[in-house]
């Protein structure tokens, strides 16, 4: 059985997601930029794909215009939350 290469995508693109999800919660609650999240990661697509994904699952809302300002929601400070404990 050969490899599935999606699936390969897919792990990176969550491990891209959970490390996204990090900054912002670190940071909360000033927000980071998804120009800034990009340059972090040096791949402006998985970082892209990553915040696409976390923003419909409700973990991520985005503000402002151009410089998309990204915020945790509060179900994401929540089970952080919970998490840490």
């Amino acid at each position: 059985m050969q490899p599935d290469p999606k699936r390969g995508e897919s792990r990176r693109n969550f491990g891209v997601q959970r490390a996204i999800l990090a900054l912002t919660l670190a940071g909360d609650p000033v927000a980071r930029t998804r120009s800034e999240l990009a340059r972090v990661f040096g791949d402006h697509e998985a970082a892209k794909r990553a915040v696409v994904s976390l923003q419909n699952c409700g973990l991520l809302e985005i503000t402002g215009g151009a410089s998309q300002s990204l915020l945790p929601t509060n179900a994401a400070r929540q089970a952080h939350r919970l998490e840490a404990w």
